[in-house]
């Protein structure tokens, strides 16, 4: 973490550190940067002189804002301390893995899609994208967020499969009975708010009304975006938790 003390004006990108070090040291700043490490950002960063839209999604890390307000490295030049991993929450993942690889058969497998796939489907852990479709592992890339909606980062993910990961047509699915579609954003802002006291109004979760309708915006977005390796097919489906059955939509 270092500060950049060339720059009169915030920096939210990279490892600079967004304020002056005499702001730093200054007490009162300290309180406003534990508000932005509880989640709080806009508010806080409102009494420094920040818009909201600055702040979204590019705040400074409040992760390492957290580790100098708990007594952990003050080292402004130096590299972020490292924390030991944490086997005991681990060991049931760890102790698997152990014995997953007394019989691993996948070592000749390349980074390629070997059926030309990629599935951008939800993270619900109802969902096994490969088993869903018939395949394995190393046949299709699988992309996952809430929702399965089409961000920067999955389109940023889809450029590189379409031109060098042997991508040739993408499957946007997401599912029935998923927590993205039975509310709207407000709602479950206020209810992180009531339950756990941290205002997360500086994300947007992308949450739907209409699964369907979304959809069909997110496949056109897909196939009309520009940097997207030419011929590749994009279609969207709806999977079923209930019956494990993809249904396919006309987007």
């Amino acid at each position: 973490m270092v500060f950049d003390p060339t720059s009169k004006t915030p920096n939210l990108t990279g490892s600079t550190y967004p304020f002056e070090l005499s702001k730093l040291l200054d007490f009162k700043f300290l309180q406003l940067t534990a508000i932005i490490a509880a989640g709080r950002k806009i508010d806080a960063c409102t009494h420094v002189g920040l818009s909201s839209s600055v702040v979204e999604q590019r705040t400074c890390n409040a992760q390492v804002v957290s580790s100098i307000l708990t007594g952990g490295s003050l080292d402004l030049v130096g590299e972020v301390s490292v924390q030991n991993f944490p086997h005991e929450e681990f060991k049931d993942a760890l102790e698997a893995n152990n014995e997953y690889i007394k019989s691993f058969k996948y070592s000749e497998l390349t980074g390629v899609a070997q059926q030309g796939l990629a599935i951008l489907t939800c993270m619900d852990s109802r969902i096994n994208p490969l088993s869903i479709v018939g395949m394995r592992s190393g046949d299709a890339k699988i992309l996952r967020n809430a929702g399965a909606r089409v961000t920067e980062d999955v389109l940023r993910t889809l450029v590189l499969a379409t031109y060098l990961l042997g991508v040739k047509r993408i499957l946007i699915m997401p599912h029935t009975n998923c927590r993205m579609a039975m509310g709207d954003e407000a709602d479950i802002h206020a209810l992180i708010q009531q339950e756990y006291a941290v205002d997360t109004r500086s994300l947007g979760f992308k949450t739907v009304s209409n699964q369907i309708e979304a959809l069909n915006n997110d496949v056109s977005r897909v196939r009309s975006y520009p940097l997207l390796n030419k011929g590749v097919i994009v279609g969207g489906a709806i999977y079923d938790v209930a019956t494990g059955k993809i249904t396919p939509v006309d987007c």
